[in-house]
């Protein structure tokens, strides 16, 4: 009998396109709780797992890509078998340039969390396949055009921009959180800004968010650490930038949420 295979986790960044992020997962058997300020497209090629998005619980299964919107989170509950899937990320202002050429006049919106389409599974992987084997810049920007042409078609509906937002004294502390992100903040003044009780408020961020404002923090600041890695800051002055105490708390948290280290992410950027 075969031994099963060993779990991968790799990041991509794909030199001559800014700003877009590649992960790639085989026979990953990881849950998931991720916080997003980028568009994900998740093509599955083989998947078993629950998931929850948006206060609903889904199951991924093979043949699905998950689309997510920034300012998202998921988590996974539950991964019932060793899974293959690549992830798309990419800015909010290179989406949304897409879909200007694309004729949207508003911000993309996606309102399904899965898709079954065959063409963007094929696209994903072959946009990430391009980048792997280090085909032409040509080659590597025109995949990623068609991945941004095939998630288009998915967009069911443009929302204004003063439409995105939901529970206003959430919104607050959410800007709030995303300016200070490098700050000392209490819970104190979280809950003098948005007006709620602090028990009041630590329940229904979680239930906005979907994750308490301390564990929000961490995220954005995991965000702000791969643009960081990217433009060539190192790890140690990224953690003191970012307000992490130290490099290894740094670390710690970064590997908890990328399933890699700064170091190895860096040189992914390379």
């Amino acid at each position: 009998m075969s031994s099963p295979q060993a779990a991968k986790i790799e990041w991509l960044v794909p030199a001559e396109s800014p700003g877009v992020d590649i992960l790639v997962a085989k026979n990953d058997q990881t849950a998931w709780h991720h916080f997003h300020e980028t568009y994900g497209f998740c093509a599955c090629d083989s998947a078993s797992a629950d998931l929850i998005y948006r206060g609903k619980r889904l199951t991924l299964r093979d043949g699905v890509t998950f689309l997510v919107e920034p300012g998202e989170s998921h988590r996974n509950p539950a991964v019932l078998q060793p899974q293959n899937f690549k992830v798309v990320y990419l800015t909010p202002a290179q989406f949304d340039a897409a879909g200007r050429e694309h004729g949207l006049s508003a911000i993309p919106d996606f309102r399904a969390g899965f898709v079954d389409d065959p063409h963007f599974i094929d696209a994903v992987y072959k946009f990430s396949a391009s980048v792997e084997n280090q085909e032409t810049v040509l080659e590597q920007q025109s995949r990623l055009a068609i991945c941004l042409r095939v998630a288009l078609r998915h967009v069911e509906q443009s929302l204004p921009k003063a439409a995105i937002g939901g529970h206003r004294a959430i919104t607050r502390v959410k800007e709030c959180l995303l300016e200070r992100f490098s700050e000392p903040v209490t819970l104190d003044e979280l809950s003098a800004l948005s007006g709620l009780s602090p028990f009041h408020l630590v329940r229904s961020f979680t239930r906005h968010v979907g994750a308490p404002p301390h564990a929000y923090q961490i995220r954005v600041r995991i965000e702000r650490a791969r643009t960081l890695l990217r433009n060539g800051t190192p790890p140690a002055e990224a953690a003191h930038i970012l307000g992490f105490g130290d490099q290894s708390h740094f670390t710690r948290h970064f590997k908890k949420t990328m399933r890699v280290t700064p170091a190895q992410y860096a040189r992914a950027a390379r």
